[in-house]
């Protein structure tokens, strides 16, 4: 009987000194599980703050503001006045207002920095005053008198490294005739050198777009005769 009662005695020890396996797995179990909201919470902390990051390195660098750019400006109007006026066969002529469409392909150096090139189609106008007892009279153009090429260089500075920043713009370059509406006047007014400085605004309006709206003082030289005025830029970027 004593016997018995030992031998009961060490199988109860060994059990407790040695739990079976299925105990073991059933706790590891239980821990994995523990552990497995903790592993989540740490992924998506991870997560959110890429997130973060990556939105606050978009506030300040966008496609506009790394690499190639477009800039098309559908349509620029010029109301110019002439300094001087060009000396004819048989009279004077004034330079007047009109237009221009040009596209420049740039690259930004810097994000605060750009410089392009651009080439587009300038349409003028400009009046004719006969010379008194020449015989002739008072003409005014009524379309685009002069149609000219612009060739430029761009450099644009931007001072604020945000997807909606002002601009600073300086353009220098050469505007050669391509056609008038009176050839005899071309020796007169012909082509020459242009400088345009001004101020601009861009504003984002999406990842690949931007307006970009400006007003210059643009001065220009037809042959020997100069106009000055002023400018306004309605430009779009890509």
């Amino acid at each position: 009987m004593s016997y018995f009662n030992s031998t009961k005695m060490r199988t109860f020890t060994k059990s407790i000194l040695n739990p079976p396996a299925i105990h073991v797995i059933l706790m590891g179990t239980s821990y994995k599980s523990m552990l497995m909201p903790f592993k989540s919470m740490r992924s998506a902390l991870l997560l959110l703050s890429l997130l973060n990051v990556c939105t606050v390195f978009a506030q300040f660098r966008t496609k506009q503001e790394k690499g190639y750019f477009n800039i098309t400006n559908p349509v620029e109007i010029q109301i110019m006045s002439s300094l001087d006026s060009a000396v004819m066969k048989n009279g004077m002529a004034r330079i007047k207002g009109g237009f221009e469409v040009n596209t420049i392909n740039g690259y930004f150096i810097n994000p605060s920095f750009s410089v392009g090139l651009g080439i587009g189609l300038q349409f003028s106008n400009y009046n004719y005053y006969p010379n008194p007892g020449s015989g002739g009279s008072y003409v005014k153009k009524s379309g685009p008198g002069i149609v000219l090429l612009p060739l430029f260089a761009d450099f644009r500075y931007y001072p604020k490294n945000a997807i909606s920043a002002p601009m600073f713009i300086l353009d220098a370059g050469y505007a050669p005739v391509l056609k008038m509406a009176n050839k005899d006047d071309q020796q007169y007014l012909n082509g020459g050198a242009l400088f345009k400085i001004g101020a601009g605004y861009k504003f984002y309006l999406g990842d690949f777009l931007s307006f970009v709206p400006s007003l210059n003082f643009k001065a220009q030289l037809f042959g020997n005769h100069t106009a000055v005025g002023g400018v306004l830029g309605l430009g779009l970027l890509f």
